[in-house]
């Protein structure tokens, strides 16, 4: 057969377009196989295979005792997946009417995430709900089990537990603090779907979920109600603007209570406001005023500067000197009074005397000591550090020196600070670090960490000087005719303590605010061996009222109450008559 030389071009052209054809398929073959292979392998991964992904169970709360204090429960919620939802209007409408939602935001705003994979549309639906849902058969309605934080005791020691976002994350208090123990580790299962998004099988991987650990507080729900009681009754009686209380144990730290007011209801805690919210006794600074000077004459007699029977000549008038100004008493001049008597009269110009003989450095030491100045390191967010301003001689000279014995001047401090350092006289002298954790149990209760260890404690005092201190003169103040909290006193048991009566210093400027106090009582028992300290503070009762202002006044009766019942719900005896009387 005779090819002509124009078929045998065209034959040439048709195979060397050929070979082009499939060299170009096999560089194509070539750059799918080995510079594209991740791109579709992750692809078809997404088309195949869905993340079914399992959420945690959000850890307890619960208190020394093991109350529930915080749990999370399960509940079933809507979502829709907008992208299948054809009938957009039609859908928002019969939504609107089975869950009770208005029609319109609805439809609005499954409009605009029309191509969007995840919409919310009601957290935790009832049982109704679920059945009218299903009934629907709508592909692109998803009911989706989780969980909800809830707080059986409502607004018991909410400023301690705190409160959790709506997805459960820690916003304040111990939800927040220890958030990491309490949301456990997300789980995973790997799905494999067909092209309609069907589940057909697993791919095999799986991540086990954990669910989340349990706090133990050191806080007791029966303390806590009875302090949260007595508080409000205190504020509403004087008709204060504010209160704070504390319970602690002064042998271990342990804060048995921590109450303010104003409260909230941590279930409502994104709704409620700053001010309800606040933990008065973590971040509010106050002069301290007369709750300071058990640390002045603790200190004096720790260094040897005098004795509880010396006797010291208050005067008869006002202590005015060179670089000290004028220092006033209270109520009337003293004259000559013991240690002793200066603490259970509350003489202003007694402890200024006391100061002096112990000069700035040796007195400012010993604030330190006592850990004003610095946070006391509770496990609680938001501590301040009160105030203690620095050893310079503009800032520290007679003048300061002097007003700092009586709880004025360059000493600040907060509740926390005030109670731990007082708990140094209760305890034979020893500093500890407050807690609100006693431990972390696993999901399952076993013991992961354990905080009961006191091994931080620094003695600042010697067990002579705070049980002197007990003895003679802290009682006094409570037990003794004349005293400045004999409201305080119980029958059963011999309470210890401090009366203060501070001004509110003015925010616009030096001095203090005109006819507003913060009335104040710290104290302790039983007197042998105490077992408890509580420190009650009122801002701003109303003197209008005819009801007294005075620490002694507003705040001893309630911490005499609260003194009382813990120590019998706690099963303290009574003490027994041949115990060293205090008087």
């Amino acid at each position: 057969m005779n090819i002509s030389r124009r078929e045998w071009w065209w034959g040439q052209t048709g195979f060397m377009f050929l070979l082009a054809l499939m060299g170009l398929v096999l560089v194509r073959c070539g750059h799918l196989q080995y510079y594209k292979v991740d791109e579709f392998r992750q692809r078809a991964e997404r088309q195949q295979l869905k993340v079914l992904r399992q959420e945690p169970r959000r850890g307890m709360i619960v208190d020394r005792r093991g109350r529930v204090m915080a749990v999370s429960t399960r509940i079933t919620s809507v979502r829709l997946d907008p992208v299948l939802i054809e009938d957009r209007a039609g859908i928002a409408k019969k939504l609107a009417e089975i869950l009770e939602l208005e029609y319109e935001p609805l439809a609005a705003e499954l409009e605009e995430r029309k191509e969007k994979r995840f919409m919310w549309v009601k957290r935790d639906v009832s049982e109704q709900e679920i059945k009218s849902l299903k009934e629907l058969g709508q592909r692109g309605i998803v009911l989706e089990n989780e969980y909800q934080r809830c707080y059986p005791m409502g607004q018991l020691a909410s400023h301690v537990i705190g409160f959790t976002t709506i997805d459960g994350d820690g916003l304040e208090g111990i939800e927040r603090r220890y958030n990491e123990c309490l949301a456990g580790k997300q789980g995973s299962l790997e799905l494999c779907t067909d092209v309609r998004r069907r589940t057909v099988g697993t791919a095999g991987k799986q991540q086990a979920v954990e669910d989340g650990q349990t706090v133990v507080l050191t806080i007791d729900a029966v303390i806590q109600a009875t302090v949260e009681k007595h508080l409000q009754d205190t504020v509403e009686k004087f008709q204060a603007t504010a209160g704070t209380a504390v319970v602690m144990d002064p042998s271990t730290g342990d804060v048995l209570a921590l109450a303010n007011w104003p409260t909230y209801e941590p279930a409502q805690g994104r709704q409620s406001s700053l001010e309800a919210r606040r933990n008065r006794a973590l971040t509010d600074p106050i002069e301290p005023g007369s709750t300071f000077k058990p640390f002045t004459v603790a200190a004096a007699l720790e260094g040897g500067y005098t004795r509880l029977n010396e006797k010291i000549d208050c005067l008869q008038t006002a202590y005015s000197g060179k670089g000290i100004g004028t220092i006033r008493e209270y109520k009337h001049p003293y004259g000559v009074l013991s240690v002793s008597d200066i603490l259970i009269h509350s003489s202003n110009v007694g402890v200024a005397k006391l100061s002096q003989w112990m000069g700035k450095e040796y007195f400012y030491g010993m604030i330190e000591k006592f850990g004003f100045g610095q946070k006391t390191g509770i496990d609680l967010s938001g501590e301040g550090s009160g105030i203690l301003r620095p050893l310079k001689e503009w800032c520290w000279g007679d003048y300061a020196l002097t007003r700092a014995s009586f709880g004025q001047g360059p000493v600040v401090v907060t509740p926390m600070q005030l109670i731990r350092s007082f708990c140094c006289l209760a305890n034979g002298g020893w500093r500890l670090r407050p807690r609100a954790v006693r431990g972390i149990l696993s999901a399952q209760g076993e013991v992961l960490e354990d905080f009961t260890s006191v091994d931080d404690a620094v003695q600042i005092l010697s067990p002579k000087t705070t049980w002197s201190m007990i003895d003679d003169p802290l009682c006094g103040v409570v037990e003794r005719k004349g005293g400045s909290a004999n409201k305080a006193s119980l029958e059963k048991y011999k309470v210890f303590g401090k009366t203060g009566t501070a001004q509110i210093p003015r925010k616009d400027g030096p001095g203090y605010e005109y006819g507003k106090w913060v009335s104040s009582f710290i104290g302790g028992a039983p007197s042998r061996r105490p077992r408890v300290v509580v420190l009650m503070s009122i801002r701003e009762p109303d003197r209008a009222l005819g009801l007294g202002y005075t620490g002694g006044q507003v705040a001893a009766p309630a911490v005499g109450a609260i003194i009382q019942e813990t120590l019998e719900y706690l099963g303290v005896p009574a003490e027994i008559e041949n115990e060293i009387a205090c008087n």
